[in-house]
């Protein structure tokens, strides 16, 4: 087994989670669909650097293996997205480990859930739901579904 660390980034650590993000968004959900790469904003380093999103990083042996961002929004949520992992790295408990240290960060800044939204095709909500999250709601759309859900913070 491996040890891993799980830790804020650093700003030069940046272009290593959008790598790792691209690698994980590469292969599409569903071939042909409007959905088919991560999308990034232009201005992610100015974001990053003015606190309007924040990464936490798994990390093996000083090497950046998966990550998760997070903001905090309107009635003390936490939402997180673009949960990244390796894909030599998957179904090792990363991804929750992630998640685990998120719930953490939202307990300290008191928040009163930790919200998300994933693909429907992709199997994602059974993945979240083992992890405690609850659908709330599915938006159906020309050929993909939203899932949104949420996880009470305790």
């Amino acid at each position: 087994m491996f040890k891993i660390s799980i830790r804020p980034i650093k700003l030069i650590e940046l272009p290593r989670v959008l790598y790792i993000t691209k690698l994980a968004y590469k292969v599409p959900f569903k071939k042909n669909t409007l959905i088919t790469k991560s999308h990034e904003p232009k201005n992610i380093r100015e974001s990053f650097l003015n606190k309007e999103f924040f990464v936490i990083a798994a990390i093996i042996k000083n090497k950046i293996i998966g990550s998760i961002r997070y903001k905090f929004v309107k009635n003390n949520n936490l939402y997180c997205y673009k949960l990244a992992v390796l894909k030599t790295f998957r179904n090792k408990g990363v991804g929750s480990s992630l998640i685990n240290k998120l719930e953490k960060i939202a307990k300290i800044k008191k928040c009163r859930k930790i919200l998300l939204d994933c693909a429907q095709e992709k199997k994602l909500p059974d993945y979240y739901k083992e992890l405690g999250f609850k659908i709330d709601k599915v938006e159906k759309h020309l050929d993909h579904h939203d899932v949104y859900m949420s996880k009470s913070v305790k």
